[in-house]
This record gives structure tokens, sequence and C-alpha cells, in this order.
């Protein structure tokens, strides 16, 4: 028990002997020198010169031509920046098809009850087209045929034959009886002649096309305004 007792208590002096003994913290050094900079690396190559946005053909040269390599766009004896061109619109979107228009002048015509006339004056094709008919009265008004006339008393139909041509209109009164027009009541009969053959379409795609377009095709006006013919 004496000697654990000598044990611990010499343990004990040698931790005072310890603690006395620690000293504080110096101050910081200074700061080293800075070291030697690297070598600088070495420089990349130089990118090839661009051509000029006038040199449609990337030889260099402004040239000046009277055919298709006429770099001189504005034709104003100068090839520069003026004659640059600009990158291609999108398409646009189809516009109508070719549409015509074509008027037979009724005032040559006496009193009839039927009249004939020939879509080939119209059109080269008359199989490659669609059609819509107008009469026009001397009052100024233009009604559409087949279609009721002047004061509702007698009515139009329209026969064709699209592989000679022919076109005839009959006139009818109301009881289906062959009608009696007086000459010179109708000045002009208006033919407007649709084109299919750019649109791969018939007759009567087109009529439901416009009748889904808001066109009311026995309103001469609207017609005139959709396809462009005033």
């Amino acid at each position: 028990m004496k000697t654990l007792k000598l044990v611990s208590m010499a343990m004990v002096c040698m931790a005072m002997v310890l603690v006395s003994c620690s000293g504080e913290d110096g101050e910081k050094g200074m700061q080293g020198e800075q070291g030697i900079p690297g070598v600088d690396g070495i420089d990349g190559t130089d990118g090839a010169d661009g051509i000029n946005c006038w040199d449609l053909n990337g030889n260099g040269v402004p040239d000046i031509t009277i055919d298709e390599t006429n770099e001189d766009i504005n034709l104003d004896g100068v090839v520069d920046a003026l004659d640059c061109q600009g990158t291609d619109g999108q398409n646009g979107v189809d516009g109508n098809a070719n549409v015509q228009e074509h008027k037979f002048n009724l005032e040559l015509f006496g009193n009839y009850s039927q009249l004939n006339f020939d879509l080939n004056d119209v059109v080269d094709d008359p199989n490659n087209y669609a059609y819509l008919y107008y009469i026009d009265h001397t009052s100024g008004l233009r009604y559409s045929i087949p279609g009721h006339l002047f004061n509702n008393n007698y009515y139009a139909r329209v026969f064709t034959n699209l592989d000679n041509g022919t076109l005839t209109i009959n006139f009818y009164d109301l009881s289906d009886v062959a009608f009696q027009v007086p000459g010179g009541e109708y000045t002009n009969l208006v033919v407007v002649a649709i084109e299919l053959s750019n649109t791969g379409k018939t007759s009567e795609n087109v009529m439901s096309e416009l009748k889904a377009a808001g066109v009311d095709t026995s309103d001469y006006n609207a017609v005139a305004e959709y396809f462009g013919l005033e």
C-alpha cells in the first residue's frame, strides 16, 4: 500500500513538472520569397481566313459578269457588302389555285330560253377546272346560277359536258316549263374557273373547301375576295 502511494505521488509531481515546462506559442515567421514563374505555353496556330459574304464562288475575286456567276447582285457596278445574300426564308403557305374569270356578252342575244357557250373559250382544258356561274341583270344585281333569278318567278339550270367543253343554260318558270327571257334583260354570263391540276382535287373537293372556309359561293363578292379577283 505504501508503495502504491509513492508511485501515485511521483506521477503527480511529473505531471506538474511537464505543465510548468510548456512554453507559449511563438510569433509567425516572415513569408518566403515567390517562386520562379513557369514557362509560357506555345501560341496556337491562326485559323483560315473566312470568305467574303459577296463571294458566291469562293474564289476571293469580285466577279462582275453577264452570266449566273455575277456577284454584283444589286447591279451598281461594285461588288461589296451590299451584294451579300441572306439565307433563304421558309416556304410560304400555298396560295389559292389558279383562278380565271371570263364574261360572255348576253346583250348580243334576242329572246331566249336556252343559252349555249364553249368553255374552251375560257380555259385550255375544261376537264381540269371547277366552275362557278353568275349572271348580271340590268338592275346591277348579279345572280348565282343554277338558281332563281330576277323577281323569283323563273330560274336557271346549268348543264356542262366537260369532255367537249359545252355549257348550256336552260331557263324555266316555277312550273318547270321553258321560260322565255326577254333579250337585253341580262348583260353578262360570268364564269369563274378554278384550276384543279396543282391541287389533285375534284370539283366537289373545291366546293367543300370553300364552304369550310366560310365562303358563300352564291355570293360573287365573297368568292372574288377569297380568290383575289377584284
